[in-house]
């Protein structure tokens, strides 16, 4: 039996449902099965996304004012309320807590409703505004409405919002392949360590935890790092065939690259030249619930060089143990942990 979250006679249908699903999502007895729910909804159609992403630039833009009693009190009785709810067709999502679900959604909607009343208003002309989003070991190709074309790799969060002036993107987490098409708006994608200015090129953005990577393939960017202070640091021109790194508090790191090639990960393959095996861990890391776990500092010398599928670490790890004194534990599910083995004895313990 599914709960509907179109709860509230008129309006836009997809704006209530945003509605409600945001004043859910704040609420302090949200569950794990709501938010996967949540996340659904907003996966099924881009105009879900669009109108939540909207309502989410509107509660930013209280600022100080979102944080004041009265609003927080409100979105907090949405968990008391207990007051039936006919609930009109919509989507459907999964119902929870005995039923009282779609009952707390209704008046959720209702109250995110007062608070934002000026979000009923049409939204201004020349504007877009979406949220794409890939799941681990999923890649995803979109194409905006200026004719750029954007791969996401693997768990990656990347928001949209076009405007009059400019094209403004949000890299909120992962990795991506752009291919911004050339016109008079400038490009800006910006990330938690620093942003990037475009008009026309392609590149490839790779934001770490500590760190944002940018791969130039074709034309110019303009870096623009996050300075650490009250305001950015000057921009940094970069050209083609150079890969640079932006990281808070630190000048850009640029250096030539040897090949200018599009990203192997765009065809699902990890291409490995010297690198450590904790970094190549942690790569196959981005692509699988499943995790690959270096547990002996005595490996931690192991460099690899060959080119593997990002959807096989069994087979990268088989390969591993052919060539290396390493041993593999699989006795807990999901994981395969490597220490130190000797060459005859590299098999799974279970």
């Amino acid at each position: 039996m599914t709960a509907k979250l179109e709860l509230i006679e008129g309006g836009d249908p997809v704006r209530r449902q945003a509605a409600a699903w945001f004043a859910r999502q704040r609420a302090d007895d949200v569950t794990i099965e709501e938010t996967h729910a949540w996340q659904q909804w907003l996966a099924a159609d881009a105009r879900h996304r669009a109108a939540y992403a909207r309502l989410e630039r509107l509660w930013s833009g209280l600022g100080a004012h979102a944080a004041q009693p009265e609003i927080a009190a409100r979105l907090a009785a949405v968990a008391a309320v207990q007051t039936p709810v006919t609930a009109a067709p919509g989507p459907a999502a999964p119902r929870a807590r005995g039923g009282r679900w779609a009952v707390r959604l209704g008046m959720a909607a209702m109250l995110a409703v007062a608070i934002f009343g000026a979000w009923w208003t049409p939204a201004p002309p020349m504007l877009q505004d979406t949220l794409y989003a890939t799941a681990v070991g999923a890649h995803r190709e979109i194409v905006l409405d200026d004719g750029s074309r954007i791969t996401l790799d693997t768990d990656t969060r990347l928001r949209v919002a076009y405007h009059d002036t400019e094209r403004s993107l949000f890299l909120e987490r992962g990795r991506a392949f752009f291919q911004v098409a050339h016109e008079r708006r400038p490009m800006y994608v910006r990330t938690a360590h620093g942003s990037v200015r475009v008009v026309g090129t392609t590149f490839e953005l790779d934001q770490r935890a500590d760190a944002l990577d940018v791969t130039l393939i074709e034309g110019r960017v303009n870096l623009l790092p996050v300075s650490g202070h009250d305001t950015d640091a000057p921009a940094v021109p970069m050209v083609a065939g150079h890969r640079a790194r932006l990281a808070p508090g630190h000048a850009p790191r640029v250096v030539a690259m040897r090949d200018t090639a599009p990203p192997t990960w765009l065809s699902g393959r990890l291409v490995f030249e010297d690198t450590a095996l904790a970094d190549a861990v942690a790569e196959f890391n981005r692509y699988s619930h499943a995790r690959l776990v270096v547990d002996d500092a005595a490996l931690n010398g192991i460099r690899l060089t060959g080119v593997f599928r990002s959807d096989a670490p069994h087979a990268f790890v088989g390969a591993l143990a052919k060539l290396h004194p390493i041993r593999i534990d699989v006795s807990t599910p999901g994981v395969m942990r490597l220490d130190a083995g000797h060459p005859s004895g590299s098999t799974a313990r279970r």
